[in-house]
């Protein structure tokens, strides 16, 4: 079994933000002695001594909440046995199913809660039963996570501290501390019994949601629990991929659902783009050769669909390209010191354009992409019409300046020599 799983006696099961055994008002526990802390403090092996100081920056000790809240027993005395007597209500270091029901004695209650976390769900603990971790607890897998596991034991922080284990650019190291461990995932298989991998972390680090969230600092950026859950944690499962992709992209998604794919694709969007190693969508994943992912099931021309993600693949390089050489030709204006903002506001138009192309083609269907591509193609003939134009002033305007300065030159000459030979006249 896991380390993390392991429990000491001191080292109870304080999960999610599990609050108390009993019904006790915050700060109740404060003045009154603690004698728990004190005795575990001084003991000499850390594993005892450890969580006292741990508890200290525990968001549940500083709501008021005290070891008796989580583990029972009488706090008011230095006797051990005394401490721990059963009729004390001492639980000791719950474990399993045990944990869970420790964490939602106060997080199942609505009334409690109200006055700690009003907005937090109340609902935890029935999730928890839906998901594959509470299903396969109540089967007797104790190797499953449960609260602790997440969130930890008697250093528990809010969900919103970057210290938090769940924090979102923390949650993939937290659930890999199980997933990405071969001899703990050992055992377990996907549905069609081949073993579950343990890759996903090393995978998710690859794709682009990794990146925004870790790079461009985009908490909204998906991670584990944004597309299997948190407390409910399930596989999205065959059916469920377009609809978990489509939370985010559902533009995307409304588009893949009318498509001829819809139908044929068993794994829906991880067809194409993968599942943990979703890579920046490129053009290169489009069209009639690798490594386009359209080869993977099209191929000859009297395939329609090969010919279709051609076309697709030549449509949108038409319009790629334009836009790169109008972009480049407004350029070159705009450092020349021309007035072009009218053009690079349309440029911005003809991106779009590009966007709503590459957001059709999700639907599959050639037609309803080339109008698009036209249209941008029309704004970007008007407007390397207009860049043209300010290329040609320039080019007029320094032409201009050209001989406006050759003839200053000519009227200096001139204006030189006039006044030596006055110079050089005899002075009467």
């Amino acid at each position: 079994m896991r380390p993390h799983f392991r429990l000491t006696v001191f080292g109870a099961a304080v999960a999610f933000l599990g609050l108390a055994i009993g019904t006790a008002p915050a700060g109740a526990q404060e003045a009154a002695p603690n004698e728990c802390a004190a005795c575990h403090a001084s003991l000499p092996d850390a594993a005892h001594a450890a969580p006292v100081a741990a508890f200290k920056e525990d968001v549940h000790q500083q709501r008021g909440f005290a070891c008796v809240n989580c583990h029972g027993g009488d706090p008011t005395t230095a006797d051990k046995d005394r401490a721990k007597r059963p009729e004390s209500g001492y639980v000791g270091a719950p474990r399993g199913q045990a944990q869970i029901a420790v964490c939602s004695r106060c997080h199942s209650d609505a009334e409690l809660m109200r006055r700690f976390a009003p907005r937090q769900r109340v609902d935890q603990e029935q999730e928890y039963a839906s998901s594959v971790h509470g299903k396969r607890l109540a089967e007797g897998d104790t190797k499953v996570a449960t609260c602790v596991s997440c969130h930890g034991a008697h250093g528990i922080r809010v969900v919103s501290d970057a210290k938090s284990p769940v924090f979102p650019t923390n949650v993939a190291g937290t659930c890999a501390a199980c997933h990405a461990d071969a001899s703990h995932m050992e055992g377990y298989t996907l549905p069609d019994g081949s073993p579950l991998p343990v890759t996903q972390r090393d995978d998710y680090q690859k794709s682009v949601h990794f990146e925004a969230l870790t790079t461009r600092n985009d908490l909204s950026a998906p991670t584990c629990n944004d597309c299997h859950g948190n407390h409910g944690a399930a596989p999205p499962g065959v059916g469920a991929v377009a609809n978990v992709c489509g939370t985010c992209h559902a533009v995307f998604a409304t588009k893949f659902e009318a498509s001829v794919h819809q139908p044929i694709f068993d794994k829906g969007c991880i067809e194409c783009h993968g599942n943990h190693a979703v890579v920046a969508p490129s053009p290169e994943m489009l069209g009639t050769a690798e490594p386009a992912v359209c080869v993977v099931c099209h191929g000859g021309d009297d395939d329609p669909g090969f010919a279709g993600a051609g076309r697709l693949r030549q449509d949108f390089d038409r319009l790629r390209g334009e836009l790169a050489r109008t972009t480049e030709l407004i350029e070159r204006a705009r450092v020349a010191g021309m007035e072009v903002s009218d053009q690079e506001l349309a440029l911005g138009e003809v991106r779009n354009r590009l966007v709503l192309a590459r957001t059709e083609m999700h639907a599959f269907t050639p037609d309803t992409v080339v109008p698009i591509v036209n249209e941008g193609i029309e704004q970007l003939v008007a407007i390397e019409g207009a860049g043209n134009e300010a290329l040609a002033e320039l080019s007029y305007r320094r032409r201009g300046l050209a001989m406006s300065l050759l003839a200053i030159l000519l009227l200096v000459v001139a204006l030189g020599m006039k006044i030596r030979r006055i110079d050089r006249r005899p002075h009467l």
